[in-house]
């Protein structure tokens, strides 16, 4: 999703806490379209590697994919997996 695509969809990524753990830090970011949550991004960082998960309800994908919750949105049904 370009900057562009992100303003007319009226898409908004409200950062959330660094919280440290043992091996890092964890940080769960909320994703907003007009104002309503349709999902978060996880990220967690440890020892030589950070991992980001895109969740919409009880179904996640692997990485930084706003297109993917806003498609989810869209289709008005949050049990579509998109590979």
């Amino acid at each position: 999703m370009t900057l562009q695509q992100a303003i007319n969809a009226n898409v908004r990524i409200k950062p959330g806490q660094k919280v440290r753990t043992l091996g890092g830090w964890c940080r769960h970011d909320r994703v907003l379209v007009a104002g309503r949550e349709i999902g978060t991004i996880q990220t967690r960082r440890g020892r030589g590697r950070t991992e980001i998960i895109t969740m919409a309800g009880n179904i996640y994908v692997m990485g930084h994919n706003v297109d993917w919750l806003v498609d989810q949105t869209r289709d008005g049904s949050q049990h579509r997996l998109a590979c």
